[in-house]
């Protein structure tokens, strides 16, 4: 465990960058920020997964590594598996 999360948690990513770009989002679209821990690094960080295709099922999605320290833990949106 990693800092209190483990693999599978939901979390949203608070880096400038990525929130940055959600003003570029349409109107009514899901945060760009949110997802979940996908894998633990050995240096600390974690990957994260999010989803894309404007649904929540995780059915098409990306990964990324981001500082532990920029993911904070949260609970799942409605719909979200």
């Amino acid at each position: 465990m990693a800092n209190g999360l483990q693999v599978g948690d939901y979390v949203a990513v608070m880096d400038r960058g990525l929130l940055a770009l959600q003003q570029f989002a349409p109107p009514g679209a899901l945060p760009n920020n949110i997802g979940k821990v996908y894998e633990l690094l050995e240096d600390g960080d974690l990957v994260i997964e999010f989803p894309i295709g404007g649904d929540l099922k995780y059915e098409h999605s990306q990964i990324a590594p981001y500082p532990r320290s920029v993911c904070v833990k949260r609970k799942p949106l409605d719909g979200e598996d």
